[in-house]
């Protein structure tokens, strides 16, 4: 499954330069590099393998969690366990897209 990509100039919000709404990623700027794609693609994947609503929750509460624990927003996003392994596979282009969308589970601090 490939993710549908939108260039828009609104969404995503200040600070981010995509993000994934299954099947979507929108995206500011010109152009996602191939990095970037797999990246969301991992998240397109993880949102597929949780059945979206899960996913959206438990990704909330990481973030909130991460703002408590951290008093940091920045390091909040880089602490969700989504995040850490989308940007772990990211460089992997052979991804292995249903089984690796739960390596999440083994980014659990």
């Amino acid at each position: 499954m490939k993710p549908i990509l939108v260039h828009t100039s609104i969404f995503p919000p200040r600070g981010y330069h995509a993000i994934t709404i299954f099947p979507f990623v929108f995206y500011t700027g010109k152009t996602l590099t191939p990095t970037e794609i797999r990246h969301e693609t991992v998240h397109l994947w993880q949102q597929l393998a949780l059945l979206l609503i899960p996913f959206y929750l438990l990704y909330l509460v990481f973030w909130l969690y991460g703002i408590v624990r951290y008093r940091n927003t920045s390091r909040a996003y880089y602490e969700i366990p989504f995040e850490r392994s989308a940007y772990k596979l990211e460089n992997m282009p052979d991804q292995k897209s249903f089984i690796q969308s739960f390596d999440w589970l083994k980014c659990i601090k």
